[in-house]
């Protein structure tokens, strides 16, 4: 009887040790819930890292003066990475070990996001939509990352279908400018694959370092290749300044940019010169979903001065996103609830961004 006795005991005190450290999940409280967010508000991508932390901001304060998720409010940690992959690692690890951040969402950056999966797969911390479009972010599966859809690659194929639908009167040959890291090289191989696909030549592959404010000598030899059309694979500033430097030297291609291009600061950065440029775009902020609409009330509402646009919005249906999964995950939430939450959106449309579809084997957003 004593035996048995101690056996029950036993059992009991694994049973309240387990209750303990289920009820003991990071940044989770009764009233609170704290999430990372790593960004770059300052550096050569500061105007997106800063519409993307308004974008989220916008929607969570609308959250949390409803009541917040069962309950908790929604605390957001933002950290700047200046766009530094080494910065953004140890911003990571601060917002993980000294804040005690529950998940990440929205951070920013391709080869700033890359340097954290190591530690995102060890730590087993979900991040949610990270703020990028590269291939690797979904290839292979990652059971802690759900990405965002188009990927670089396949925006390069949409491009290329365009160029060569658009351009079956003439003979279209290309030139490329990415950008030399994760994000413009996971571009340029799509390019190179649709283009070999759809028979167009590319002239001029011409690249250029992370930061960089000078593109004369690309711009020249491109220039001299004498293609039709341009793919910037850049982003904002850098795209904008090709097209300038074209400009002033009297050379009119066609310039069409995909998604980190496709936003109105890239014309008003490029100025008259971006007279005719294309941007790939996917979200259409003037639209009539219900959505939209609420984007546009909380805009009127909480931030008069911000204008909606490409990343704002993008970091506003991030934030949808996010919601979603901690409703579904419920009041006793851990990450892996939260993990298996956002498996279960199916075409899910109720967010600003093109329906979301995640599942085991299925992470970037689209079916």
């Amino acid at each position: 009887m004593r035996y048995l006795l101690s056996i029950l005991a036993l059992f009991a005190a694994l049973a309240i040790g387990t209750q303990v450290r289920a009820d003991e999940v990071p940044g989770v409280t009764e009233d609170r819930v704290v999430i990372g967010t790593i960004t770059a508000l300052t550096g050569p991508i500061a105007f997106i890292g800063q519409q993307f932390s308004a974008g989220a901001r916008l929607y969570l304060r609308h959250i949390n003066e409803e009541g917040g998720v069962h309950g908790r409010q929604i605390d957001l940690r933002i950290e700047d990475d200046g766009y530094q992959p080494p910065r953004t690692v140890a911003a990571f690890r601060k917002l993980l070990d000294r804040d005690g951040v529950f998940c990440f969402a929205g951070n920013l950056g391709s080869a700033t996001t890359m340097a954290t999966l190591p530690l995102i797969e060890r730590e087993r911390v979900p991040l949610v939509m990270p703020g990028n479009f590269n291939s690797r972010m979904t290839m292979p599966t990652r059971r802690y990352v759900f990405a965002l859809d188009p990927n670089y690659s396949i925006q390069a194929w949409i491009m290329a279908q365009y160029i060569a639908e658009a351009g079956k009167d003439e003979t279209p040959r290309l030139a490329v400018v990415y950008q030399d890291d994760d994000m413009g090289q996971d571009g340029l191989k799509g390019l190179r694959e649709a283009a070999a696909h759809y028979g167009l030549p590319i002239v001029a592959e011409e690249s250029y370092k992370r930061g960089a404010i000078e593109f004369g000598t690309q711009t020249l030899n491109m220039r001299r290749a004498a293609p039709t059309h341009v793919v910037l694979l850049t982003i904002l500033r850098s795209g904008a300044a090709i097209i300038k430097e074209a400009h002033q030297a009297g050379w009119k291609p066609q310039f069409i940019g995909w998604l980190p291009n496709a936003e109105g600061k890239t014309v008003e950065l490029a100025g008259e010169a971006a007279e005719g440029f294309l941007g790939l775009g996917i979200v259409d902020v003037h639209s009539d979903t219900e959505p939209m609409k609420l984007y546009r009330e909380l805009l009127a509402r909480y931030a008069p001065d911000d204008r909606p646009g490409l990343f704002h919005t993008y970091s506003f249906g991030i934030a949808q996103t996010l919601v979603e999964g901690l409703r579904r995950a419920g009041r006793d939430l851990t990450r892996e609830k939260l993990v298996e939450a956002l498996e279960t959106l199916d075409r899910w449309d109720d967010s600003v961004l093109p329906p979301v579809t995640y599942g085991p084997n299925l992470r970037g957003g689209a079916s």
